[in-house]
């Protein structure tokens, strides 16, 4: 009897032992919590990282486009994929436009309420563009304008008063003569014009001089000849190359002396 509870005893013991062996070395398997942690928040950061440059390298990154000129200028949105074409619309340095596709040198872009065409020089694309966007923020950066024409062309026009008249002249600020200054004034609009005042009156819409509207072209005669043209700004004045004595000048509109207008916007 006795021998036999010393033989429990001993049995008991023995498993006790071992199960205190089995739980110290299960312990010591045993990850650290705050290592699994860790690890945990590694591998998120490693998967959200990982779906980021997912991201980068699709429709985001492929979408995105940001002006990129000096500061304080813009870029021009036009009608189509060439400096020949009407501007519609502007977007500033860091402005944002959508690309729609690619046509050459050119995209066609979306941005606001304008769509047309930037030359690819003129922005940043791909991941550069896609980084600059996710640093500033989608919802914080400029989008295109869309363009009053006349107005910008107005404006256009009369930042060369006090310039010189040169005959046969087609320098803005070097000198131009009547049909030389509004020539070039429309080139910067993609309007393509001859030089010549007589030839220019038989392009656009014809009107009666008492018609024309701001950005619309006023022309002078002498015995039905046309001798003289003028870029009619409103409130009866014009802008023109009047002569070499007074250069570029804004004059009131002589309307008994005109003898036509025409609009070409």
């Amino acid at each position: 009897m006795e021998v036999s509870m010393l033989l429990k005893k001993s049995l008991f013991s023995a498993f006790m032992a071992a199960g205190i062996l089995l739980s110290v070395s299960a312990l010591e398997v045993q990850a650290d919590p705050l290592e699994t942690g860790t690890k945990a928040v590694q591998e998120t950061q490693e998967s959200v990282q990982a779906a980021n440059a997912g991201d980068l390298t699709e429709s985001s990154m492929k979408n995105y486009a940001v002006a990129s000129v000096s500061e304080g200028s813009y870029v021009n949105v036009r009608e189509n994929a060439g400096t020949e074409y009407p501007v519609v619309g502007k977007l500033e340095n860091h402005g944002l436009c959508y690309i729609q596709e690619q046509s050459g040198e050119w995209y066609r872009v979306v941005s606001g309420e304008v769509e047309g065409y930037i030359r690819g020089d003129l922005l940043k694309t791909g991941e550069e563009a896609w980084m600059e966007v996710h640093a500033s923020g989608e919802e914080n950066m400029p989008v295109a304008s869309v363009l009053n024409t006349r107005e910008e062309l107005l404006a256009y026009a009369c930042q060369f008063v006090g310039n010189p008249y040169v005959w046969g002249g087609t320098s803005l600020t070097n000198g131009v003569d009547c049909s030389g200054f509004t020539q070039q004034v429309f080139a910067n609009y993609g309007i393509s014009l001859p030089h010549s005042s007589k030839a220019q009156a038989g392009y656009g819409t014809a009107l009666d001089v008492q018609e024309a509207q701001p950005g619309d072209l006023i022309f002078y005669a002498d015995n039905g000849s046309i001798y003289h043209v003028v870029i009619y700004i409103g409130n009866g004045q014009a802008v023109h190359a009047s002569s070499a004595k007074t250069g570029i000048k804004i004059s009131d509109v002589q309307y008994d002396k005109a003898s036509c207008a025409v609009s070409l916007l």
